[in-house]
């Protein structure tokens, strides 16, 4: 029972970060461009703190969900797939730390502008971020229907 509720909470969280990341990808970053070069660095700021419980907090559970995973697993659900999951999820916080995190850190200049040719290369690399985290979510939805299909033929 513990398995199935931590695949549950896991997969609710999951889904929570995809609507996160394609809303920032489709909406949050495209306004970036439309504030003006002397508000930009505030507003990045405030941007940056704003998201630190919406988005990381439920991030770091998912991560959290994807470990804990591996030693409770679900009924049904192969282990090659909660793996799988727990590798989207190291290539994920591993792409952060080396791209993304430093990308968003220039991205303002030092008169507290837009960097545009930082800012053109995070629109276009970022959509790999997103692909990553809508991966994960249709494989955890997967993992739910396996579990699920399996509890049903006990």
């Amino acid at each position: 029972m513990r398995n199935e509720w931590l695949l549950l909470v896991t997969t609710a969280l999951s889904f929570y970060g995809v609507g996160n990341i394609w809303l920032v990808q489709l909406s949050s970053y495209r306004l970036f461009r439309h504030v003006g070069q002397r508000e930009f660095h505030a507003y990045h700021v405030a941007w940056w703190h704003s998201v630190w419980t919406a988005i990381f907090i439920p991030a770091g559970l998912v991560f959290i969900g994807s470990v804990w995973m591996l030693f409770w697993r679900p009924p049904g659900v192969p282990s090659w797939a909660l793996w799988l999951g727990f590798g989207l999820q190291i290539v994920l916080y591993g792409l952060t730390a080396v791209l993304w995190g430093p990308l968003m850190a220039r991205l303002s200049t030092a008169e507290g502008g837009l960097v545009l040719p930082l800012y053109r290369k995070l629109m276009v690399n970022h959509w790999l971020r997103v692909a990553i985290v809508t991966a994960y979510g249709i494989l955890l939805f997967w993992m739910v229907t396996r579990s699920a299909f399996s509890s049903l033929a006990r």
